[in-house]
């Protein structure tokens, strides 16, 4: 017999699919819980899934899916209200439940083969409170780029910025033998010590935030001569043209880069740990429409040797983050519409959004984009389940 109290016992209840939430803290007080903490959880996730947006979306998915529910939870008072969602999702520990779900991660996905983990950051912008006097939330997320799911998240407080919260999240990741790319924001010389310490390669774009340095970068790839008089030295230097045409325009990278170093003072240098190349990214850009046309240059450096075609993958790459996570989220989920703000409940529903990207990202049984697959869920149980990897209680 169970010494459990029934508080305890309604704290848990996780279905097996989710059972690597069940570390996750149930915030709700007193003897009087109704529903299990777990199947809360399960039904908000499927719900987000079938194009659900906010608690009052939650209730009504809830209420409909009754009987498909029953299959695989006991609910035993029924389903869930709007009000119930909402007290827990303000209230579960944001951190504790990114813990949670990258121990999901990596029991779903277990060790990754080695790849690019981009690190960026996104404006939840519809997420501020006027009345209590919050801005909008900023998240912080790291995202496998082969894989193509995110990895973690952690907020990135108002009265900070990006740079204190980099160290955190990369704290948190499995990080050896990855490569880490990250804007200029993140490139700074403590964050890449970390990610070389951690066993790992860096890919930092670079920009007038590191002048000095950003300013021997720029001038050795303007001056022809200092690249010529380099390979003579017998330095390595790799170029790598890149063509592609689509979406109305024409657009060419010449990517170069080479492990010449000499123009970067010495101490500066070494206080970039594991530093081996600097790379210039040249991109012409033509629209067919206007035959307007436009040369922008990039520079970074990063700890990889100096080899064009593997670096000009990497840098493309990076903005999956962008394209295939914030800009699916914004557009399909309709995130940053999203007028969830009360205390954690932000942060907690984007976790959440996350974790069904992910799902439906991961499955390789249904051929569709992740808005169709989230049609497809909704308009079949069956495939709801396939999802979600969850079979009929026996």
């Amino acid at each position: 017999m169970s010494n459990k109290t029934r508080s305890e016992q309604f704290a848990g209840g996780f279905p097996e699919s989710i059972e690597a939430f069940n570390e996750l803290n149930d915030p709700r007080n007193g003897r009087h819980k109704r529903h299990y903490f777990g199947e809360i959880i399960f039904i908000a996730l499927a719900a987000i899934i079938c194009q659900c947006e906010g608690f009052d979306d939650m209730e009504r998915f809830a209420k409909l899916k009754q009987d498909w529910l029953r299959k695989f939870l006991k609910l035993p008072h029924d389903t869930p209200s709007k009000d119930t969602f909402r007290r827990v999702f303000t209230s579960i520990e944001p951190k504790q439940f990114n813990r949670c779900f990258m121990t999901f991660i990596q029991a779903k996905h277990g060790n990754l083969t080695k790849q690019l983990i981009a690190i960026d950051g996104k404006a939840v912008r519809h997420s501020f409170d006027r009345t209590a006097e919050t801005k909008h939330l900023h998240i912080l997320s790291a995202w496998a780029c082969e894989e193509g799911i995110t990895l973690g998240q952690l907020e990135v407080d108002t009265k900070t910025n990006e740079i204190k919260v980099i160290p955190e999240l990369l704290d948190l990741l499995d990080l050896e033998g990855h490569t880490v790319s990250l804007d200029a924001m993140g490139c700074q010389k403590e964050i890449a010590r970390n990610i070389h310490l951690a066993g790992a390669h860096y890919l930092l774009a670079l920009k007038g935030n590191q002048g000095t340095l950003h300013k021997r970068v720029e001038e050795f790839f303007s001056h022809p001569s200092q690249v010529k008089a380099a390979k003579q030295r017998g330095k390595a230097i790799t170029v790598c043209d890149y063509q592609n045409q689509g979406h109305g325009r024409h657009e060419r990278r010449i990517v170069m880069a080479t492990n010449t170093l000499e123009g970067i003072d010495k101490l500066e240098r070494e206080q970039w740990l594991g530093l081996q190349s600097i790379v210039c990214v040249e991109a012409h850009r033509e629209e067919l429409s206007t035959e307007k046309t436009s040369v922008e240059k990039r520079y970074y450096i990063t700890s990889h040797k100096p080899d064009a075609n593997l670096l000009q993958k990497y840098i493309r790459q990076h903005w999956s983050i962008e394209n295939q996570c914030h800009w699916v989220l914004d557009v399909t989920w309709k995130e940053d519409a999203s007028r969830i703000r009360k205390d954690h409940a932000a942060q907690n529903v984007a976790l959440l959004r996350k974790l069904a990207l992910n799902l439906l990202k991961s499955d390789p049984t249904i051929k569709d984009t992740v808005r169709g697959k989230r049609l497809q869920a909704t308009f079949s149980e069956t495939i709801l389940s396939q999802f979600l990897r969850i079979e009929p209680s026996k």
